[in-house]
């Protein structure tokens, strides 16, 4: 069972919400008490201060579009009450003071509005030819959340300079109802804008002619899935579009391709993509809502996925529903058969791994060179408990082992590890020792910024003369190198783990036991020095990523690909 962390627990309740409007109920209750003292300002500016505290982060900065629009708007307005009584009984409430009340409660009551309409307002194409799309707001609607905020506060502090402060809080509402209903202005553009386009979708999908989609919907941080297939589906020579389900989805993926993307949210959004040009839709997940591309029988849908691994999500009888599973060696084909999935025979089409065409193989023997480099690349925990694989909790042990050995490390966790607060301090302390070693012994240590996102997965293979990973897709792609290469059994013995996960045979495996390593310095002596499983790893190569020719080896999917879509060879 997963377990939820306290912090995550009190915002699923609501926890601070509930605290912020109890203290702004008692400081009415005491404003009216107290009877215009000027002590009554203590009371509500007790809740104020914990929402500037708890917004911190919003209000320091510019804000993020929509900002904290509509947070903590129901203590807000009682702090409004809480002020207008403090006034009155103090007897500052003058006609520009009431008006300063109005215009407050105005201008707070104006957030949700344009938090709803903003939200009515999703992007929805990036790259069209012949259109430029309205995706983004035209200025940050946020500012409205900071200059309410700055008001409120000026009116709650109104009684101790009336004659300053109540004139102050009445042109802050002001500024922020203008900013108000300048974003109206903006948002109706862009909802128009939106409509216009959908409209004539169709239209423009058939004046582009596309020849096939890429359907992508999925966590965030996960663009890898689509971004790592581009450069080989642009070969087939014929434009595309990539289809996207959710907003976070298209700006994650329009940030990252110069391809045109569109945003389609509902069913019924997806009949207008079905144009005479388009021969197929591409998949690279298996995501739940596939299947609402998948029913367009006319279309040929052929599955992807993200990687080649041993992972029992890599043969699950979901792929059935596609009408081709592209996969890269005889290994995909045999998982199935392993995990007792019967699939028709005629689904598999063997295209090898094309994003491992740029991996370069092995300098030399490991055993015979001066100085090596060891890539520890970990997977993260998984969605259950039974897929989480990764090593990262001994990680500090394995990358310490290899420093003791005078390797250099490129450490490229995997992107999800920042999730876990315990996989994200591991990483913490890797790169904490990578960066001390790198100061005392001037090794060049590749870590952090540089190995995660300066540098590519197969920039970290080529920089590297072995690696460390975990039950994942980087192992697979890794033995194109016909470099060393080891596994790390996070909870069974060595032999149960091989017949688990049977690409382990063309490795080394580091065995977990009681949060240890057993047999760490024996297995790091062959993986970094003897290698006695060079012949058998080339033979693992092979079933994994296909009997296919090092030179012109990404034309095998390309091939394969025009084949099932009917596309012809471009000039």
């Amino acid at each position: 069972m997963k377990v939820i962390s306290i912090k995550k627990a009190v915002a699923l309740l609501s926890v601070w919400p509930l605290v912020v409007n109890t203290l702004a109920v008692l400081s009415v209750v005491a404003v009216a008490g107290l009877g215009g003292h000027l002590a009554g300002v203590i009371a509500p500016l007790i809740p104020m201060l914990v929402i500037l505290y708890r917004q911190r982060r919003t209000l320091l900065k510019r804000p993020r579009w929509i900002g904290g629009t509509g947070r903590y708007q129901t203590a807000r307005y009682i702090l409004i009450a809480a002020a207008a009584i403090q006034l009155y009984a103090a007897g500052d409430l003058t006609a520009l003071g009431i008006l300063a009340i109005v215009l407050t409660i105005l201008a707070l009551s104006l957030e949700p509005m344009l938090k709803s309409l903003n939200g009515m307002a999703v992007p929805y194409a990036s790259n069209m030819p012949g259109h430029e799309g309205r995706n983004r707001a035209s200025f940050r609607y946020g500012w409205i959340f900071t200059v309410n905020v700055l008001g409120l506060l000026l009116l709650v502090l109104a009684t101790l300079a009336p004659t300053v402060l109540v004139p102050l809080a009445a042109l802050v509402s002001v500024a922020a109802i203008v900013i108000a209903g300048l974003a109206f202005v903006d948002v109706a553009g862009r909802i128009r804008e939106r409509r216009r386009f959908q409209d004539g979708l169709q239209v423009a999908l058939e004046g582009m002619a596309p020849g096939f989609y890429i359907y992508w919907d999925a966590p965030a941080r996960s663009a890898f899935q689509v971004t790592m297939w581009l450069p080989y589906l642009e070969r087939l020579g014929v434009p595309f579009v990539i289809v996207v389900r959710s907003p976070g989805n298209f700006r994650q993926i329009a940030a990252k391709t110069e391809h045109p993307v569109v945003l389609r949210r509902s069913l019924t959004d997806l009949d207008a993509l079905i144009v005479p040009s388009v021969k197929g839709v591409f998949y690279v997940n298996n995501a739940m809502r596939n299947n609402h591309m998948v029913r367009y029988a006319s279309l040929t849908h052929i599955q992807l996925l993200h990687g080649e691994s041993d992972k029992a999500s890599s043969a699950t009888p979901i792929i059935r529903m596609y009408d081709r599973d592209f996969v890269a060696g005889q290994a995909a084909i045999d998982r199935f058969e392993k995990f007792g999935v019967a699939m028709p025979p005629e689904i598999f089409r063997i295209v090898g791994r094309p994003q491992v065409e740029d991996v370069e193989q092995a300098r030399g023997p490991i055993g015979e060179l001066e100085e090596r480099t060891v890539l520890y690349a970990p997977t993260w925990l998984g969605y259950q408990e039974e897929t989480n694989y990764s090593s990262l909790l001994v990680g500090p042990a394995i990358v310490r082992a290899l420093l003791d050995r005078g390797c250099r490390v490129v450490f490229r966790p995997h992107p999800y590890s920042g999730r876990s607060p315990e996989l994200r301090e591991a990483c913490r302390e890797i790169r904490e020792m990578l960066a001390a070693d790198a100061a005392a012994t001037g090794r060049e240590h590749l870590f952090g910024a540089v190995a995660e996102s300066d540098m590519s997965v197969v920039d970290c293979f080529n920089a590297s003369d072995a690696m460390i990973s975990d039950v994942s897709a980087v192992v697979g792609d890794f033995l194109h190198s016909g470099k060393p290469l080891a596994m790390v059994s996070p909870r069974t013995s060595a032999a149960e783990f091989v017949d688990q996960f049977p690409m382990a045979r063309a490795a080394y495996v580091l065995v977990v036991r009681d949060g240890q390593v057993l047999d760490l310095d024996d297995t790091l002596d062959s993986l970094t020095g003897t290698d006695p499983h060079g012949t058998e790893r080339s033979r693992w190569a092979t079933y994994y990523l296909g009997d296919i020719p090092r030179d012109g080896y990404a034309d095998r999917f390309v091939n394969v690909a025009r084949e099932e879509l009917g596309l012809a060879a471009p000039l």
